[in-house]
C-alpha cells in the first residue's frame, strides 16, 4: 500500500483535496435522459446541422495539419482494440477490492497516466446508441476507471489556443489515453474479468459524469468541461469499464464553483462566444453553465487560421504547470474565497494565457486540398456571426 500512496502523492497531492459524498453541482439522476452518440456536436456538424461550410470543414479538420493527421492515424488503429476475449480462469489474486483498486491504479500510472480515479458506472453515462453503427449499446459493467493524460503545459504556454497546434494537443492526449485504456482493459481481461476501453475513436460512455464521480474534477464554466485541481482543463480522458471488484473514489471539492462564478475569463476570451458569462442552469438533470454547442463546434471545426480550438483551456487560470509556485497558489485558491476573487485579475496582470512565442516548436502547415501537399497557411477570415 505504501508504494501506491507514495506514487499517488508524488504525481499530484490528491490526498490534500477535500472529498465529498456527491459532486459539487446538483445532479438529479431521475431527470437525466440518456443520449444517442449522434447527438454529439461533431456528429451533428458531419450531418450538416450547422450548415454546409461546417459540414465540409468537419471532414478535414482532423487531418489538415500534418501532426494532428499522424495522431489521428494512430487513434484509428486503436478503434477496434477496445474489447476482446476474457481469460478462461481468474488469475490467482486477492479479490479484496482495496487491493485490486491499488493494483489497477498503479498499473495505470506505470502505463504513464497522469491521474486515475474509480467510480461506479452511472447508467445515465452510457450512450443509448452507437454513432458508427446505429446499434443500441448494452454496457452493464459495474465500475469505471478513468485515466487522464496531460496535453503538455509547455506547448500550452506557447499557443493562443486556436492556432495550428491546437488539434494536435488534443490528439496527443486522446491517443495516449486511448492507448493506456486499451492496454489496461486487455490486462484486466487477461486477469479473467470483463473490461472494455473507451477512447476518442470508440466511446460508449459520456466522460464528464464519470470524471465527477471518480473524483477527478469539478464542472467548470467551460460548459461540459471538468477541471482537475492540478491539471486544470489541460487533459483528455480515457475510460475502462469493468466488473473487476473495485473501491470507488469520492467526488472532490476544491472551490471551483465559487471560482468559476467569479472568473469568467474563458467566456471573455472564447473566439466564438460559445461560453456564457451568466449563471448555472439545469439541463437534462445536471446543473451547469450553458454553452452554445453550434458556436463551439463551428469554431473548432471551421477554424481557418488554425487547427481546432482550445482557447478556453489556454486562458484558464487553472492551466498552470505543476511547479512549487503554482502548487502554493492552488492551495490558496482551494481554501480562500478571497483569493478566488483576486486570482483572475492577477492572472491577467501577470500575462498568463498569452502566448510565449519563444517556446514555439511546431510548424504552421496546412493540407489545403487533402492531397498531401502542405502549404504555409494563409490568413483566412471567417465571419462566425453569419454561421
Amino acid at each position: 500500500m505504501s508504494g501506491y500512496l507514495k506514487r499517488d502523492r508524488e504525481t499530484f497531492p490528491m490526498h490534500k483535496i477535500k472529498r465529498v459524498d456527491r459532486p459539487t453541482i446538483e445532479i438529479h439522476e431521475d431527470g437525466i435522459q440518456r443520449t444517442h452518440e449522434q447527438d454529439h456536436g461533431f456528429n451533428r456538424a458531419l450531418r450538416g446541422e450547422f450548415g454546409p461550410f461546417v459540414q465540409r470543414e468537419r471532414k478535414r479538420f482532423s487531418v489538415k495539419h500534418p501532426l494532428s493527421a499522424s495522431l489521428m492515424a494512430m487513434q484509428l488503429k486503436l478503434r477496434e482494440m477496445v474489447d476482446g476475449d476474457i481469460a478462461p480462469r481468474e488469475a490467482p489474486l486477492s479479490k479484496d477490492p482495496e487491493y485490486l483498486s491499488r493494483h489497477i491504479k498503479e498499473t495505470a500510472y506505470f502505463l504513464r497516466a497522469d491521474a486515475v480515479g474509480i467510480c461506479e458506472l452511472p447508467r445515465y453515462a452510457v450512450y443509448t446508441h452507437s454513432a458508427a453503427t446505429g446499434d443500441p449499446i448494452a454496457l452493464n459493467h459495474k465500475y469505471a476507471v478513468a485515466i487522464l493524460v496531460d496535453q503538455d503545459s509547455r506547448t500550452a504556454d506557447a499557443a493562443t489556443g486556436h492556432d495550428w497546434i491546437s488539434n494536435a494537443m488534443s490528439f496527443v492526449a486522446y491517443s495516449a489515453s486511448g492507448f493506456i485504456a486499451c492496454l489496461l482493459a486487455d490486462y484486466i481481461r487477461r486477469l479473467g474479468w470483463p473490461a472494455r476501453a473507451h477512447h476518442a475513436m470508440n466511446y460508449q460512455v459520456i466522460v464528464p459524469p464519470i470524471l465527477l464521480w471518480a473524483g477527478l474534477g469539478e464542472v467548470s464554466r467551460m460548459s461540459e468541461c471538468v477541471l482537475h485541481p492540478f491539471l486544470g482543463p489541460r487533459f483528455k480522458a480515457g475510460v475502462i469499464t469493468t466488473d473487476l471488484p473495485l473501491v470507488p473514489d469520492k467526488p472532490i471539492d476544491f472551490g471551483l464553483q465559487d471560482f468559476c462564478t467569479k472568473c469568467k475569463k474563458c467566456a471573455r476570451e472564447c473566439p466564438s462566444g460559445a461560453l456564457s458569462e451568466g449563471d448555472k442552469v439545469m439541463q437534462n438533470g445536471y446543473q451547469r453553465w450553458p454553452g452554445d454547442v453550434q458556436k463551439c463546434t463551428s469554431m473548432r471545426v471551421g477554424n481557418q487560421k488554425g487547427s481546432s480550438c482550445g482557447t478556453c483551456m489556454t486562458v484558464c487560470p487553472w492551466n498552470k504547470p505543476y511547479t512549487p509556485l503554482h502548487r502554493t497558489a492552488g492551495a490558496l485558491l482551494r481554501h480562500s474565497s478571497l483569493a478566488r476573487s483576486f486570482a483572475p485579475w492577477l492572472d491577467d496582470v501577470l500575462g498568463y494565457g498569452k502566448p510565449d512565442y519563444s517556446k514555439k516548436w511546431w510548424c504552421d502547415l496546412e493540407d489545403v486540398s487533402g492531397d498531401g501537399i502542405l502549404q504555409i497557411p494563409s490568413d483566412k477570415e471567417v465571419d462566425w456571426s453569419s454561421l
